[in-house]
């Protein structure tokens, strides 16, 4: 592990039981680190957020096995809904608010399976969403006085840049003792179906072995 500063302390690893298994890996993954613009950084440290989007790609396992429908994003009944989801899931938006929130180029990290469930913090909650062509694209969700503002940098349709082919977009979160992975399928854009969370669960289970996938309630 490196760090930046030699003022950084070395962490002490969270508690790791009989469902943590750090021998078993999973797929070769590429992942990537998209930090946060000068703007974005000092507004996280205002409000105490993280807007950091990390991205997780791999190749070897076909997401056709466990998710094969492309979602789009639901129309909304009232007019107020679908012309303020309209006007936050256009391209043009989506593209700003992402260069406005994090830098073009990303920092490849090492090829560790352990990162992710390492890298999460225990008991806050990250937005992801599934890719047809095997990312896992996910950020942490805003929490604190100004969540509610902060928010509209983690949506899913942010995250999913306009793709086409979303499997998948819902929440999650690890465990307190940092054995587990909770993800649920909390996406008012997306809305999976609650029948397609088992097999969420049982992808995110072949990518990360090390770790218990368990599905979630809606946090």
């Amino acid at each position: 592990m490196y760090y930046t500063s030699w003022r950084q302390k070395p962490r002490i690893p969270p508690r790791r039981g009989k469902h943590y298994n750090m021998s078993t890996v999973g797929p070769p993954m590429t992942i990537s680190v998209y930090p946060p613009t000068r703007v974005s950084k000092r507004l996280g440290k205002i409000f105490g957020n993280d807007h950091s989007i990390m991205e997780i790609c791999q190749t070897s396992i076909d997401i056709n096995t466990y998710l094969p429908i492309c979602l789009r994003p639901v129309l909304y009944p009232a007019l107020t809904d679908r012309i303020k989801h309209k006007i936050c899931s256009a391209n043009s938006v989506v593209h700003l608010l992402r260069r406005s929130q994090v830098q073009n180029q990303a920092v490849i990290r090492p090829n560790d399976k352990i990162q992710l469930i390492d890298d999460l913090s225990t008991n806050r909650n990250y937005n992801f969403v599934l890719l047809g062509d095997g990312r896992l694209i996910y950020s942490q969700v805003p929490h604190g006085k100004y969540q509610y503002p902060c928010q509209l940098l983690t949506k899913h349709v942010i995250l999913a840049g306009c793709s086409h082919d979303v499997r998948f977009a819902g929440e999650m979160r690890k465990s307190d003792n940092g054995e587990m992975l909770l993800i649920n399928n909390s996406s008012g854009t997306y809305q999976p179906d609650d029948r397609m969370l088992p097999n969420a669960a049982a992808y995110f289970q072949r990518l990360f072995p090390h770790v218990l996938v368990q599905r979630a309630s809606r946090c």
